[in-house]
């Protein structure tokens, strides 16, 4: 998805999805910035995994506040995922869990976290799990009553169901969170992107593209009016009316504006994470389309290339590449 006043997670790919990469921590202390901040300057996932378990063992020794260990364990548990390691991101997530779940002071981070477990069973092809993790965060901000969260939430629940190719209800719920986000003067544009590029996809995939394709226009307009030329959110905007044009079958227009936003996210991130993958996987398809046999099957070589050597992941679901996580 990024990420708004959820739980934010700093990551290698710290724009996106930014989904998430992850989502922002709420009421952090400036002691706690500092530390964090110390630790996102590591010169690599490693380096910041393993400066991030030695917070945590610190603040075991110290008797931290439950909060504060629940943010580092969530910080921990997108890193792992980041890296692909979902077992002990799992892990990670189920600790934060634990740690937030009884403190009615931490339940903004509590189903920021809830959600980014749910991208997690996202990435795994887990659907169901996915499913029950953005339900439950959405039901935690309906009992907060943020009305703004709460159309983000719908949203991000509508992510689902597009990989689970349930076309119809993902259409319904991005189209009622991005509708309330507009009513409700949602501030941050990289959500309101977000948001129209997952309602792109479900109208695409719900046969209403035509609507999804003015949205697309609109997406593009918005980011390029709003962000750096180079931006995550030109590159999410550059992909969703390549998609937009492909399906409404025309025939000038759908491989300059994926090829833009491919470059885009490959710059921003390399392939060992699902959203540079994701789009290269549409374009992939898209040159299928066209009859470009060659140039698919030599993208399709690369992804290959590259799946063998990580864990097991998904292979069957539709990723939007707008974001699988909290921003």
């Amino acid at each position: 998805m990024a990420k708004p006043p959820t739980l934010l997670v700093l990551s290698v790919i710290a724009p996106l999805i930014a989904l998430v990469g992850i989502s922002r921590v709420t009421g952090q202390t400036q002691g706690e910035n500092a530390e964090r901040q110390a630790t996102a300057n590591s010169s690599s996932l490693e380096q910041r995994i393993a400066q991030e378990i030695a917070l945590i063992r610190d603040g075991e020794r110290r008797g931290l506040e439950p909060l504060k260990m629940g943010r580092l364990w969530a910080y921990l548990a997108s890193d792992y995922q980041d890296g692909m390691d979902f077992a002990k991101s799992e892990v990670a997530y189920d600790h934060a869990l634990r740690l937030m779940e009884p403190l009615p002071k931490a339940q903004k981070d509590y189903a920021s976290v809830l959600s980014n477990l749910g991208s997690l069973y996202l990435m795994s092809g887990k659907f169901d799990e996915s499913e029950r993790c953005r339900k439950q965060a959405l039901a935690v901000r309906e009992a907060i009553g943020n009305k703004l969260e709460i159309a983000r939430g719908k949203v991000l629940l509508a992510e689902v169901y597009l990989a689970w190719h349930k076309y119809k209800t993902a259409h319904q719920e991005a189209l009622e969170g991005y509708t309330e986000m507009v009513a409700l003067k949602d501030p941050n544009m990289s959500e309101v992107i977000y948001a129209l590029v997952t309602l792109i996809d479900a109208e695409c995939f719900h046969g209403e593209c035509a609507a999804g394709l003015e949205h697309a226009r609109e997406a593009l307009s918005l980011a390029r009016s709003t962000f750096a030329a180079d931006s995550r959110e030109v590159g999410q905007a550059h992909l969703a009316l390549g998609f937009a044009e492909c399906k409404t079958g025309m025939k000038d227009g759908p491989d300059e504006e994926m090829r833009a936003g491919i470059e885009i996210m490959k710059a921003r991130k390399s392939l060992r994470h699902p959203y540079a993958r994701s789009a290269l996987e549409q374009y992939r398809r898209y040159l299928v389309s066209v009859h470009r046999k060659q140039e698919a099957r030599e993208i399709a070589e690369e992804l290959d290339r590259f799946e063998r050597t990580q864990p097991q992941a998904c292979s069957s679901c539709t990723v939007s590449v707008s974001g699988l996580q909290e921003k």
